[in-house]
């Protein structure tokens, strides 16, 4: 929502991690993997609340004191449900309300936030999160320590917003007719700033997240949490409800972002510390601590083995098992960046400026100092280098998100998959819908996959 330059903010002042960076001047590993970092703080900024008592759509409150748990920036951008609402208009941008299905419409949202005893501690500046999507990039459920399927859900920003709205990509014939006139969609870039000008210019971001549905035995000063109709409700192996007012917790996120020097977008991607171990860890997890004699975290999406456990990222036959997943990462944080040293330690101090991968996470984490966001890291980003001078190469060639790609972390990569983007009849093509998939499954193909259902 600002530039630093314009705010009169210096990089000595915390508030500058709530600016946005256009673009990068070069693209190399020490400035994206700081660009995906200074993108996740700032939209993860508390966002202003209007003298309405109502939060001001997409815009930081500088002066927030930024302790415990908020309502983030970006939860007041429009998700994909309110944009793509089956052939109707988008809710306005500046319009708050939420949707709510009809499964969810007789709910009780008082007595529904009664029965969850850190309801106090949960945002309620936005209507409540629709969770209807179970089912990840691979077709597959991923069941939770507690046997529940993960949730999932994308977001638009404003610049990706109003390019929809204002070509009426949110109508099928509209998006068809788009592309016979235009061959393919185009979003608009984010530049750097070369002066008053050519200022600093945001491009679209597209956000992914997964959540976790939380229970009484979690702890909630773990997560940031929102409310989220979940729809339908599946537990203990079976479907209880259509649906329920539930409090969940974020537990990944994509973060796609369109600029000038990365026309192909560059995907950062983030997960909460507690997601699964690498194979290193998986030892020390039987233990039940590291060699330095702290205990392992209770991982989220990785079960000991017992009696019925699946095989390790072995995706289950249905989100209705009931069973929880068994959730190894293949690879640590910045496995790219080269060696970062034992227990993925740098041997240089983490001081302000070091963009070693390492120092990266430590100097976000230690930013957020006093809130949940401190449990969330910087896994990796990836783009493509200029063809002219690198051939177009893939920076890393591997990247996945182990709440996202969970099944295929081994081969998965960001741009090959959503290259394939498209309208089902023009499947040979490559990046017709620039990389967004969303408008595949929301307006050309309308449909939601629902597994077990």
């Amino acid at each position: 929502m600002c530039a630093c330059d314009n705010a009169g903010i210096s990089i000595s002042d915390p508030k500058w991690r709530a600016c946005f960076l256009g673009d990068v001047n070069y693209t190399n590993r020490t400035q994206i993997d700081p660009l995906s970092a200074r993108s996740f703080s700032a939209l993860n900024w508390p966002v202003k609340i209007g003298e309405d008592g109502k939060p001001v759509v997409g815009v930081p409150d500088l002066d927030a004191k930024r302790q415990e748990d908020w309502t983030p920036v970006w939860a007041t951008w429009k998700s994909t449900r309110q944009v793509f609402r089956g052939g109707q208009q988008p809710i306005a941008w500046d319009d708050t309300d939420g949707v709510v299905p009809q499964a969810c419409q007789d709910l009780d949202l008082d007595a529904e936030k009664a029965n969850v005893t850190f309801a106090a501690s949960i945002p309620s500046d936005v209507p409540p999160r629709l969770l209807n999507e179970y089912l990840n990039p691979e077709g597959f459920a991923l069941i939770d320590a507690d046997g529940v399927p993960v949730r999932y859900d994308v977001i638009f920003n404003r610049q990706a917003y109003d390019y929809v709205s204002q070509n009426t990509l949110w109508d099928a014939r509209a998006l068809e007719q788009y592309i016979e006139k235009h061959g393919k969609l185009n979003m608009p870039v984010g530049t750097w700033n070369k002066g008053k000008e050519n200022p600093a210019r945001r491009g679209a971001i597209v956000l992914k997240t997964s959540w976790k549905t939380l229970s009484e035995t979690d702890d909630p000063t773990l997560f940031h949490k929102q409310w989220a109709y979940v729809t339908p409700v599946i537990e203990n192996g079976r479907r209880t409800h259509d649906c329920q007012l539930k409090p969940v917790g974020l537990i990944g996120m994509h973060i796609a972002y369109k600029t000038a020097q990365m026309p192909d977008w560059v995907w950062g991607t983030f997960e909460h510390i507690d997601v699964a171990p690498t194979w290193t860890e998986v030892g020390a997890t039987i233990s039940r601590k590291f060699p330095s004699g702290k205990p392992t975290p209770d991982w989220l999406l990785y079960a000991l083995d017992s009696a019925g456990a699946p095989g390790v990222n072995v995706p289950p036959k249905s989100a209705l098992t009931g069973t929880a997943s068994r959730i190894v990462k293949s690879y640590p944080p910045g496995y790219y960046f080269g060696t970062i040293g034992a227990d993925g330690r740098t041997k240089t101090p983490c001081e302000d400026g070091n963009q070693e991968f390492y120092c990266i996470n430590e100097l976000m984490q230690k930013f957020f100092t006093g809130s949940v966001f401190k449990n969330y890291q910087l896994i990796g980003s990836q783009w493509r280098q200029p063809a002219a001078n690198y051939g177009g190469l893939l920076v890393p060639e591997i990247l996945g998100n182990a709440t996202m790609e969970t099944y295929s972390q081994a081969t998965s990569s960001c741009i090959n998959c959503h290259s394939h983007a498209g309208p089902s009849d023009q499947r040979g093509k490559l990046r017709v819908y620039d990389f967004i998939f969303t408008f595949q499954r929301d307006v050309s193909d309308v449909s939601v996959p629902t597994q077990g259902n």
